[in-house]
């Protein structure tokens, strides 16, 4: 079956306020048509959508409800969620004249921020486009009217959602304002104590680690990481995104406490902690005693990223 082409029957643009966007903010912005014929707009159509990404192995994973039936089937990505607004209805526009439509969309209250790390992966994006009536199709009701509907023009954009600086906003825990975790193994104590649980992109993570031993051993290094877990589908990854080594080697003395303190640095990235329906993405930091030919001691506690602009 052929399908006919037509060339945009106008060019379709769209300035977007400066601000910057987070959960339950008005997306403002004004469409500018500027027609290269003469042309009849039935609707015109601005829409705000959001892509989350589902990554699995197999059809098997994404589905296991396709497997109850021994039935096969290929996965599906899961349906963008969006907002439409309808900013022009039969309107006749002249050739070369600029039109401009102001259009107002809202984020949803749980919208989740834009992810962009290694499995887990969300994306907003604004789009508009003018409809008119195709003239090589006839008239008529119901579906045959839908048919003879083609666009005459259309733009895309991709907008950033940033995270708030909220535990809730991310479906996180809400951390105390100096989160500390402590661990005790058979023959040490390990503390860990940081100035905040709180952290934006680009941010420094800060706080101490308290080793007290009640025998002596040695160590071949004492390190804290920060690192990073995300989740997407059956699809998850650990990463290490910064490290400070506190001391190298180490001998640890039974009886006596020793400090140290660091600093973290979070990635400037768009990776905020986010708990969405198929991604997850979390933050912690884990200090580490690693000993040679023994398993490492380690302490580790939650934090939360956020992003800003």
């Amino acid at each position: 079956m052929f399908r006919r082409s037509a060339t945009p029957g106008a060019d379709v643009t769209v300035e977007v306020a400066g601000r910057a966007l987070y959960a339950g903010y008005a997306v403002e912005a004004e469409v500018i048509v500027i027609p290269r014929r003469p042309l009849q707009v039935t609707t015109g159509w601005a829409r705000l959508a959001q892509t989350e990404l589902l990554r699995v192995d197999s059809a098997r994973d994404a589905f296991p409800q396709m497997t109850q039936s021994r039935r096969r089937a290929l996965p599906v990505p899961p349906e963008p969620k969006s907002v439409h607004y309808a900013f022009a209805e039969n309107v006749s526009m002249e050739p070369g004249i600029e039109y401009r439509f102001p259009v107002q969309l809202r984020l949803p209250p749980e919208a989740p921020p834009t992810v962009k790390c290694k499995h887990a992966h969300i994306t907003w994006e604004l789009s508009a486009h003018v409809e008119t009536r195709a003239d090589w199709m006839p008239g008529g009701d119901g579906l045959l009217a839908d048919l003879t509907q083609v666009r005459a023009g259309q733009w895309a954009q991709e907008l950033v959602v940033f995270a708030h600086p909220s535990a809730a906003a991310v479906g996180g825990e809400e951390l105390p304002a100096h989160p500390s975790a402590a661990r005790q193994h058979r023959h040490v104590r390990m503390a860990l104590e940081l100035e905040t649980g709180l952290v934006s992109n680009g941010g420094i993570v800060a706080g101490s680690l308290s080793v007290q031993p009640q025998a002596s051993f040695g160590a071949t290094e004492i390190r804290v990481e920060l690192m990073r877990w995300e989740r997407s589908g059956n699809k998850q990854a650990r990463v290490i995104e910064d490290r400070e080594v506190l001391q190298r080697p180490a001998t640890l003395v039974g009886g006596e406490s020793t400090e140290w303190a660091f600093k973290l640095r979070v990635p400037e990235r768009l990776m905020p902690s986010v708990l969405a329906q198929h991604s997850f993405v979390g933050w912690q930091v884990k200090a580490v005693i690693a000993r040679r030919f023994l398993p490492n001691l380690n302490v580790t506690q939650l934090i939360q990223v956020y992003t800003s602009p």
